[in-house]
């Protein structure tokens, strides 16, 4: 029998115990967020590509220009190719090449940030993953699944942040930037939640395509 004194204190394990979770989502959510990782390095090299060299610098607008295509580009092709054996590779590729584009369309921001303010990167960087895995293992302990139904109210609350977003290119208002600022960091933290029991809910219905 569990006393007492056992039950208020915080016991650690129970982050890590996934027992609910079946193989094959477990084997599925490896592969999701292996691709992740890989994502996210090829995203980081093509953002310290336009960072440290000069050369990459001076064609800013055209480099911009060709991320943003390719981005949409390999993005179209993902969703219109069918998750099979054969078109694996080619897949993985259009994803990595999706991530390379928009991290060389971000290295416009992050060479701003690194000459503003250098701690800015590293900052945000620990921070974003301290988020990501404390909402996904969140998610993943959930036993039930009710955060699947976030989807149209985060959807929802995306648009109102649109509105709010081209009103205040007009209005510019501190206090709505704050709403606008407070308000988005809440919806993607949820939206974290919310894509990971979508990936567990949809593999334990038979989809087992962790590329798209």
């Amino acid at each position: 029998m569990v006393t007492r004194a056992q039950r208020q204190y915080f016991n650690p394990d129970v982050l890590f115990q996934f027992r609910d979770i079946e193989k094959p989502v477990q084997s599925h959510l490896k592969n999701v967020y292996s691709l992740l990782s890989v994502g996210l390095i090829v995203a980081t090299i093509g953002a310290t590509l336009y960072t440290l060299s000069p050369a990459v610098q001076s064609w800013a607008f055209s480099l911009m220009l060709l991320s943003t295509v390719t981005s949409i580009g390999s993005l179209m092709h993902i969703y219109m190719t069918e998750h099979s054996r054969e078109n694996l590779q080619n897949r993985i590729i259009s994803f990595l090449l999706f991530t390379f584009s928009t991290g060389l369309g971000l290295g416009p921001l992050v060479h701003f940030a690194s000459n503003f303010n250098p701690s800015t990167i590293p900052a945000a960087f620990l921070g974003t993953a301290l988020i990501f895995v404390s909402f996904t293992i969140a998610s993943l302990i959930t036993r039930k699944r009710y955060f699947i139904y976030l989807g149209g109210i985060l959807s929802t609350t995306l648009g109102v942040m649109l509105t709010f977003g081209l009103m205040n290119i007009f209005l510019r208002s501190e206090a709505l930037f704050h709403v606008e600022l407070y308000l988005g960091f809440a919806v993607f933290c949820l939206f974290i939640v919310y894509d990971t029991q979508m990936i567990v809910f949809k593999r334990q219905n038979g989809e087992d395509d962790f590329v798209k």
